[in-house]
C-alpha cells in the first residue's frame, strides 16, 4: 500500500523540456516536445530505491522508470511484463518464471533472474529497513529472515539460469500476481548497488533504470531536492517500439491554485483541485473529471507505550467517539466519504457482491456524550485530570491542513481536559517521522498497492514494518492469519470472513480512527490518451500514453 503507496496529484508533477538526443529518435524538436507528459507533485519524490520507496510520490516516478515481473494494465487486469511466462505449481506454492529475452539495464548491463533474487533478498534484509519488507511475507522463509531467525540466502527465491527462475511460497497466496506489482518485487542490480553505496537511490545519477523511461545523467535529472526533473524513453527497454511518449516532466507544485492555472496555460496535463473552491470554479470545465481514489485518511495512535495515554483503550475509544466525521468533511474535504474501516471504498468485493467497506463495515460513530464519559473514564484510570496530545500531519496536504485545525477544535470541545498541540511538517518529515514511530497522533493517508483487503489490513499485523503505530492486537493478529494461511486462504468465503473479524478487532481495541475514503476531482488533458482512468492512483502510468493531436 505505498501505501503508500498514497496519492496527490498536485504534489507531482512533470518539468523541463526533453532533448531530442537524449530520446534517441529522429523526430523533430517540436514532435518531441508534443509527445512530452507533463505532470506535477504537491512534495517532492523521496527515493528512486525500490525496495525503499513508500511515499506515493516515489512509487509513481518508478512505475515509469522501473518494471518487475508483472504490472498493471490500462484495465486495472495483471499483466506478464518482464516474465515471459509464468507457470504455477497446483498446490499454488510454486512460480517457475521465465524472463523475456534480451532484457537490459539502462547502462547496457543485462538483467538477469538473479537481479530478481538480490531484490528480493535486500527488500527483506532487515539491515536495508524496508517499509514494504512485509508485502513479500507469502514468499517462503521471508517472515524468518525480517525477525532474523533465518539469514537472506534461504528466501524462497532461485535462479537456475539467467532467465528462469522458480519462486516458492510459505503457503498459497491467491493474489500473489497483484503482490507482484509492487516496487519491493522489482530487480535490482547489485554490482551498481555496491559501486553506489549509501547513495545508491538518492538522486537519479545514483539509480539504475530497467523500465520505459529513465532519467538520463546530468540532464535535467533529479538532485535529490529540485523541483523539476525530467525522464526520458528507455532505448534499452524491451518493449521500447510501443513506447509512444518521448518522455514526460515534472515539477513540485506547492500552491493547487498555481497548479490549474499551469494546466490552463497548457503548461500541466493534469491539475489536482485540491480544494472544495477549486472544485466548484472548475466543475463545469470540459476538461473536468472526478475519479474514485483507492485511498484512505485515518489517525494512527502510537501504541508503543512511550505515549501512555494512548495506550489506554479508553482514551483512543473517547477519541474515536470525538471524531464528527461529517463536519469534518464538510469543512475540508466535501467530495470525500466517510469510512468505518480501515480499508476505502470500492477497493475490492467479497465474495457475496457488496463492497468490501460495506460487507466488513464497523460501527465507528460520533457520540459526544459517551466520548466525554469514556475520555473522564481514561483519565482517573491514569490517575490524571487533564491530558495534552500531539497530532501531526503534512503542511503540504491541504486536506491534511484543514482536517488538523479542525480535529484539534472538534476534540478539545467535546474531551474536556484534552489539549491538542498541532505539528504541521512537511510530506517527507511525515514519512519518517511515522516509519521511526515519532509521533503521537498522526493524521495519515494509504493508497492500494493492490486491490484486496490485505493491502491495508497488513499495516496492523504485529512486527510488520508498516505497523507504525506498533499495534498489538492478538485478536486481529489471529484473524489476519487465518486469512492469509492454508486452508482458509484458498477459501473466498473464509478469506474474507477472516477479513471482517480483523476489522472488528481493530474497532473494538480502538487501534486506529478511519476518518474517511478519497476521490479524485482534478482537471486532465483530453489530448492525454492511454492512461488508465479506472482509478487515480493508475493515472500516472505513462507505458502506454501518447499526446494526441
Amino acid at each position: 500500500m505505498n501505501k503508500s503507496k498514497i496519492f496527490v496529484f498536485s504534489a507531482i508533477s512533470l518539468s523541463a523540456a526533453l532533448l531530442l538526443t537524449a530520446c534517441g529518435n529522429s523526430v523533430s524538436k517540436s514532435e518531441d516536445s508534443a509527445q512530452e507528459a507533463k505532470y506535477s507533485f504537491a512534495s517532492n519524490i523521496l527515493t528512486l530505491d525500490t525496495s525503499m520507496a513508500a511515499d506515493v510520490n516515489s512509487i509513481d516516478v518508478l512505475l515509469n522508470v522501473d518494471a518487475g515481473l508483472v504490472r498493471w494494465n490500462p484495465k486495472a487486469q495483471v499483466v506478464n511484463d518482464l516474465a515471459k511466462s509464468i507457470d504455477i505449481s497446483k498446490d499454488g506454492k510454486t512460480y517457475n518464471v521465465t524472463l523475456r529475452d534480451g532484457l537490459k539495464w539502462s547502462n547496457g548491463a543485462k538483467l538477469r533472474a538473479a537481479d530478481f533474487v538480490y531484490g528480493w533478498q535486500r527488500t527483506v534484509d532487515p539491515k536495508t529497513g524496508s517499509q514494504y519488507a512485509y508485502a513479500l511475507t507469502p514468499v517462503a522463509n521471508a517472515s524468518e529472515i525480517m525477525t532474523g531467525k533465518k539469514p537472506v540466502d534461504t528466501l524462497g527465491i532461485k535462479a537456475e539460469s539467467d532467465t528462469k527462475l522458480v519462486i516458492t511460497l510459505a503457503t498459497p497466496t491467491p493474489y500473489f500476481n497483484k503482490l507482484l506489482t509492487l516496487p519491493a518485487y522489482y530487480p535490482v542490480n547489485e554490482a551498481f548497488v555496491k559501486k553506489m553505496g549509501n547513495k545508491y537511490g538518492t538522486s537519479s545519477d545514483t539509480s539504475l533504470y530497467n523500465g520505459a523511461f529513465k532519467f538520463v545523467k546530468g540532464k535535467n535529472n533529479w538532485t535529490g531536492s529540485n523541483e523539476t526533473f525530467s525522464i526520458v524513453k528507455n532505448d534499452q527497454f524491451y518493449d521500447a517500439k510501443n513506447v509512444k511518449l518521448s518522455g514526460a516532466t515534472y515539477q513540485i507544485v506547492n500552491n493547487p491554485n498555481t497548479a490549474v492555472n499551469l494546466f490552463k496555460s497548457g503548461k500541466l496535463d493534469v491539475a489536482n483541485l485540491a480544494t472544495p473552491e477549486l472544485v466548484s470554479a472548475n466543475k463545469k470545465n470540459k476538461d473536468y473529471k472526478a475519479l474514485t481514489s483507492p485511498r484512505i485518511d485515518v489517525l494512527e495512535y502510537n501504541q508503543s507505550g512511550k505515549v501512555p495515554e494512548l495506550s489506554n483503550l479508553k482514551i483512543r475509544q473517547a477519541l474515536n467517539l470525538a471524531t464528527n466525521r461529517k463536519n469534518l468533511l464538510e469543512i475540508a474535504e466535501p467530495s470525500f466519504s466517510i469510512t468505518n474501516t480501515v480499508t476505502p471504498k470500492k477497493l475490492d468485493q467479497a465474495p457475496n457482491g457488496e463492497d468490501f467497506a460495506t460487507y466488513a463495515a464497523q460501527p465507528y460513530k460520533y457520540d459526544a456524550k459517551k466520548a466525554a464519559e469514556l475520555f473522564k473514564e481514561g483519565l482517573k484510570e491514569l490517575g490524571k485530570t487533564s491530558i495534552t496530545l500531539e497530532l501531526e500531519g503534512a503542511n503540504d496536504n491541504s486536506f491534511a491542513k484543514a482536517a488538523v485545525d479542525y480535529l484539534k477544535g472538534n476534540l478539545e470541545k467535546d474531551l474536556p481536559g484534552l489539549t491538542i498541540n498541532e505539528k504541521l511538517v512537511s510530506s517527507a518529515q511525515r514519512q519518517k517521522d511515522a516509519q521511526n514511530n515519532n509521533f503521537q497522533i498522526l493524521l495519515t493517508s494509504w493508497g492500494a498497492d493492490y486491490n484486496e483487503p490485505s493491502d491495508f489490513l497488513m499495516n496492523f499485523v504485529s512486527g510488520s514494518t508498516m505497523n507504525h503505530g506498533l499495534v498489538k492486537n492478538p485478536n486481529f493478529d489471529k484473524a489476519y492469519q487465518a486469512a492469509t494461511t492454508a486452508p482458509d486462504v484458498l477459501s473466498a468465503d473464509k478469506r474474507y470472513a477472516h477479513y471482517k473479524d480483523a476489522e472488528n478487532a481493530l474497532y473494538e481495541a480502538a487501534n486506529v480512527d478511519p476518518l474517511a475514503t478519497e476521490s479524485v476531482s482534478l482537471l486532465l488533458n483530453p489530448k492525454l490518451k492511454g492512461i488508465s482512468t479506472y482509478n487515480s492512483a493508475m493515472i500516472f502510468d505513462l507505458r502506454h500514453a501518447e499526446i494526441t493531436k
